[in-house]
């Protein structure tokens, strides 16, 4: 609507704004009085159609009961008496139509529609009313009304041109007090108008508009003179400041040919390639480096068309799509954006940055800067396929340190049962069941006259005596056989134990996440380990707190464990102890778990604090730099770290391997 009243005169806007405001005053309290009127008329009719339902529906009550349809019709003949209602039905107790009636209104194709039980209501094309037929307190039938909606017709079509009536006399009385009143306003400011026309077209600032009120725009008439004044003054310095700018300006324009000769020479120094666009897509500036870089042609330069060098950079590109997406990306980024990798079709890599240049945080251009990082980038490359190569071979000699430390208390459990072999070997060699044989060949040779051999014979005397006491040694014989087997069973079990977990373990060299608790894989390596710290005498303490079951690789945790555990053995058989002490410790914090592994062995010196975790850097006279190494990278693998403290030489060391817990696993526990 304002769009509409923008441009027609003033004195129109006030006739239209009057008319249209007190039109639509006076159309909605017509519209409230319709709608009140058919509010009341519903209300009316709904009343209306209960009572002549229950007066009907009392009549039909004993044709119902005697099972007389046509008392019933009669009944219903008398609604011809009342034209709103169309057609009536009698249902009766099962629901089944017992009697009908049509009137004149009633629709050609009139059906009476399925029974229903006490409902009313009332539509835009009818009403209908369905009320039970009591008696006795019991409903007996059912009666159905069906009311033409004419007399509401007729009752709208006669508001409609009420109201009609009444909103164009409305109107014609309102336009012709708004034709009268509104001079007071358009006059003053048809007025003014004209002083504005004249000024602006002959640029004559003297002429001056006569206020003739005081309300308000007696202010603003007396606001434009003031308006004027003031352009006037400001024009004339206008033209004094106009000369000075044009000699500042010559003055400036030689300087600022200085200022090009030098920007250009520094673009031209530098080894990067770079592009100044301004905010309408023209090259503001660039230098040699840049056309060298993307072989720009020298005509193409001189049209300075920022799109058309884009159009030629985009086909020497490698993924044209991408280029052009992160440059947008780049161009609209607010604040310092990052750099991007442009990869070439002919091999070359480029690394682009994209500065906004801004003047009081308005942006008026971008500056691109390509930098040729080819061979940087072929460095890296090599770089990280080495420390891949690295890290390969430091795993594999971690997982070197297991099988060694494996085999290496296999080979201490074979010594006991090589010892528990020898003993048995040993014990049968001199085993006295020789002489079990040898008491059964004189007896066999005595069988004819055993009785006599026994009474006279001093060996038969004997023998009894000698059985008993055969029995005895064979019986301690068979005691230390039996004990010498059940330690080499559980020596071979051990064994079996050993083997059982590598085995294990490397089932899942493959880098695949499992859920476990972190206590089994500690005990897991202390088992390992377990022999070697036997023999010498360490004592292995535990110190575990309750931690959940968290996702991790295996195999990296044992390699790291075992190894941490074979070296704090080391640092405790280097340092002559008697109390040599293994602590193990399984701390829960905020965020993750921490496995550390003490000693009260050798310490570390504090020039080789640093120097602990280098490749290839070790301590021992037979050690090769890798296994700490490689658990450093491993902790890294997986979230975590590795690191090591000690008070220095002599002092003992511990080594804490930390591990992420992830949020939901906190959670759960």
């Amino acid at each position: 609507m304002r769009h509409l009243l923008r441009d027609i005169p003033i004195r129109s806007k006030l006739t239209i704004i009057t008319l249209l405001s007190s039109g639509l005053a006076l159309l909605l309290a017509c519209i409230a009085f319709v709608v009140c009127e058919q509010f009341t008329y519903r209300k009316v009719l709904a009343g209306r159609m209960t009572a002549t339902a229950g007066i009907v529906g009392d009549s039909c009550a004993a044709a119902l009961t005697f099972n007389e349809p046509d008392g019933a019709r009669t009944a219903l003949a008398s609604l011809h008496h009342q034209p709103a209602i169309a057609a009536a039905a009698i249902y009766d107790k099962s629901g089944n139509l017992f009697a009908t009636y049509k009137g004149p209104t009633a629709p050609a194709n009139f059906v009476p529609p399925s029974v229903r039980h006490n409902v009313l209501e009332i539509r835009s094309d009818a009403g209908e009313r369905f009320r039970d037929i009591n008696l006795a307190g019991e409903s007996i039938g059912t009666i159905y009304l069906r009311y033409n909606m004419i007399d509401l017709h007729d009752l709208q079509r006669r508001y409609a041109a009420i109201a009609m009536t009444v909103l164009v006399a409305a109107s014609l009385l309102s336009l012709l007090i708004t034709q009268r009143l509104q001079r007071v306003i358009s006059e003053p400011v048809s007025a003014l108008s004209d002083v504005v026309g004249r000024v602006s077209r002959d640029k004559d600032f003297t002429i001056r508009a006569v206020r003739r009120s005081g309300d308000e725009l007696g202010h603003l008439i007396d606001g434009f003179n003031g308006m004027l004044d003031q352009i006037q003054q400001r024009d004339i310095m206008l033209k004094i400041a106009q000369d000075d700018l044009e000699f500042r300006v010559n003055e400036r324009t030689a300087e600022l040919a200085n200022s090009l000769a030098v920007l250009n020479a520094t673009l031209d120094s530098t080894a990067d390639g770079i592009l100044a666009i301004d905010s309408a897509g023209k090259v503001a500036s660039y230098n040699t480096h840049y056309a060298v870089m993307w072989g720009i042609p020298a005509v193409m330069l001189e049209r300075a068309d920022a799109a058309e060098m884009l159009r030629l950079m985009v086909t020497q590109v490698a993924e044209p799509e991408r280029f052009i997406t992160e440059l947008r990306v780049q161009n609209e980024c607010r604040g310092e954006p990052d750099p991007q990798v442009v990869a070439l079709a002919d091999g070359r890599i480029f690394e682009r940055f994209v500065r906004p240049q801004r003047i009081e945080g308005v942006q008026v251009g971008i500056v691109v800067n390509y930098r040729d990082v080819t061979d940087r980038k072929a460095a890296e490359t090599e770089l990280v396929e080495t420390h891949k190569r690295l890290v390969e071979s430091s795993r594999r000699a971690g997982m070197s340190e297991i099988a060694t430390n494996v085999l290496h208390n296999v080979g201490n459990v074979l010594n006991s049962v090589n010892v528990s072999c020898a003993v048995i070997s040993e014990g049968m060699r001199k085993s006295r069941i020789s002489s079990v044989a040898r008491t059964a060949d004189l007896l066999r040779r005595h069988q004819g006259d055993l009785a006599g051999f026994f009474d006279r014979d001093p060996a038969g005397r004997k023998l009894p005596d000698f059985l008993t006491i055969l029995a005895g040694r064979l019986a301690a014989e068979r005691e230390a056989m039996m004990e010498e087997l059940h330690l080499l069973g559980r020596n071979i079990g051990h064994i079996k134990d050993i083997v059982a977990v590598q085995q294990n373990y490397a089932k899942n060299l493959g880098g695949v996440l499992e859920t476990l608790p972190l206590q089994g894989l500690v005990e897991d390596a202390l088992r390992m380990n377990d022999c070697s710290m036997v023999r010498h005498g360490i004592e292995i303490v535990r110190e575990f707190e309750p931690s959940p079951a968290i996702p991790l690789e295996k195999h990296k945790v044992l390699q790291i464990l075992v190894n941490l555990m074979r070296n704090a053995k080391h640092a405790l058989m280097e340092s002559g102890r008697d109390d040599m002490r293994l602590t193990v410790r399984i701390v829960r914090h905020d965020g993750g778990v921490a496995v550390s592994v003490s000693d009260n062995g050798v310490g570390i010196a504090p020039e080789n604090a640093t120097r602990i975790f280098a490749h290839g850097f070790t301590t021992r006279q037979d050690g090769h730099g890798f296994g700490l190494h490689s658990g450093v990278l491993a902790a890294r693998e997986m979230g975590g770290s590795l690191t090591a403290d000690s008070a220095g030489t002599g002092h003992g060391a511990t080594f804490t391997l930390e591990l992420p817990v992830p949020e939901q696993t906190h959670a759960a526990a």
